[in-house]
């Protein structure tokens, strides 16, 4: 059996050999030298040059060095050989348990990110806030019919309405649309004044019988507006508002076909509200729908500003509408007035004091 010798074993073993192989060179050199010092001591000899020639190169090395430098590279040739052997072992060893786990891998491998994301999910759905209720206003309880009537309205203004007033805003010039809107205007005033004078508010009904009086006379027929710069200022009023002003409330927010947002109160006093207006003043139907006609594209080519921007700013166009129509007609009943007016003064009974702000001096 051979036995391989590695480790510090193997580096003593080398410095040994060549600690021999040095002190072989050594004497290989000097020997001439001590030779030719021994046949003529009285010459002096050159060890560094002499040391230097090819002689002391060439001299012979020991038998027994050079087994010795023999077994050492045969150690060197084996050690090497054996950790060759041991290191491709290793390799081929890691090579095949890497194999073996790819081959055994997938389908766990496979099936555990899958689970893993459908888990995740799974909690991102559970963490997740649940879509609240819708919130629906309490005056629209026929909201679906209302936005079904609204679309309605809206693609026959697209369509129809907006390219006529579109037409006609470009063809008149603004003096002779704000004439028509003025004409239109006293009317409205006229009708404003009666239902001043309805809910007892004789002062106001007063103003407006004045302001319409000016325009009719001095405004010819109300195309000129001049009660406005004369400090007579415009009060809109209506059958609808006189009736809750009186205490009758607003009631379901309803949408009709061709005539728009109303409720069911103004519903109930529109007819009355129509047949106050400039068309009835005529017999002849032609005029009737002449004159309805002008006053409705006139007033909607005045809103086509208006219009424009809130198609660019309400998320919800019906809902804006729906906000802004019942906040205008919002009215406060006789009742609410006075109880606001009554809070306005301070009761002083015969026994209280009035009150001093600026205290005893």
């Amino acid at each position: 059996m051979t036995t391989t010798t590695t480790g510090p074993a193997l580096g003593a073993r080398r410095t040994d050999l060549a600690a021999a192989l040095l002190s072989a060179a050594l004497l290989g050199a000097a020997a001439p030298a001590m030779a030719q010092f021994q046949a003529d001591p009285a010459i002096a000899p050159p060890l560094d040059v002499t040391l230097a020639t090819p002689l002391a190169l060439s001299a012979p090395v020991p038998a027994e060095l050079r087994q010795a430098a023999a077994d050492v590279d045969a150690a060197d040739k084996a050690a090497v050989s054996a950790a060759d052997k041991a290191a491709v072992s290793a390799a081929d060893e890691a090579s095949a348990q890497g194999q073996d786990q790819a081959a055994s891998a997938p389908s766990g491998s496979a099936a555990e990110p899958a689970a893993a994301g459908q888990a995740g999910a799974a909690a991102a759905a559970a963490d997740a806030p649940a879509p609240g209720p819708r919130v629906r206003n309490r005056l629209d309880p026929w909201e679906s019919w209302n936005r079904k009537v609204f679309n309605f309205n809206e693609k026959l203004d697209e369509h129809v309405l907006r390219p006529v007033a579109t037409a006609y805003s470009d063809l008149v010039p603004q003096p002779a649309r704000q004439a028509v809107d003025n004409f239109f205007g006293n009317f409205s005033d006229a009708w404003s004044a009666v239902n001043l004078f309805l809910q007892g508010r004789f002062k106001n009904g007063a103003s407006q019988t004045m302001r319409v009086a000016v325009n009719s006379v001095f405004g010819i027929a109300g195309l000129i507006d001049i009660a406005t710069p004369a400090g007579l200022e415009k009060t809109s009023e209506d059958l609808g508002r006189t009736l809750g002003y009186w205490g009758v409330k607003t009631g379901p927010y309803i949408v009709w076909p061709l005539l728009g947002p109303s409720s069911l109160r103004d519903s109930v006093a529109l007819p009355v509200n129509a047949y106050y207006s400039p068309a009835y003043l005529f017999d002849d139907g032609e005029y009737k729908f002449a004159i309805t006609a002008l006053q409705v594209i006139n007033t909607r080519a005045n809103l086509l500003r208006v219009t424009d921007m809130l198609d660019g700013i309400a998320l919800d166009k019906y809902t804006f509408v729906r906000d802004a129509y019942l906040q205008r007609r919002n009215i406060k009943s006789h009742k609410e007035q006075q109880e606001d007016d009554d809070d306005d003064y301070e009761v002083i009974t015969p026994d209280e004091k009035p009150v001093n702000p600026q205290g005893d001096r």
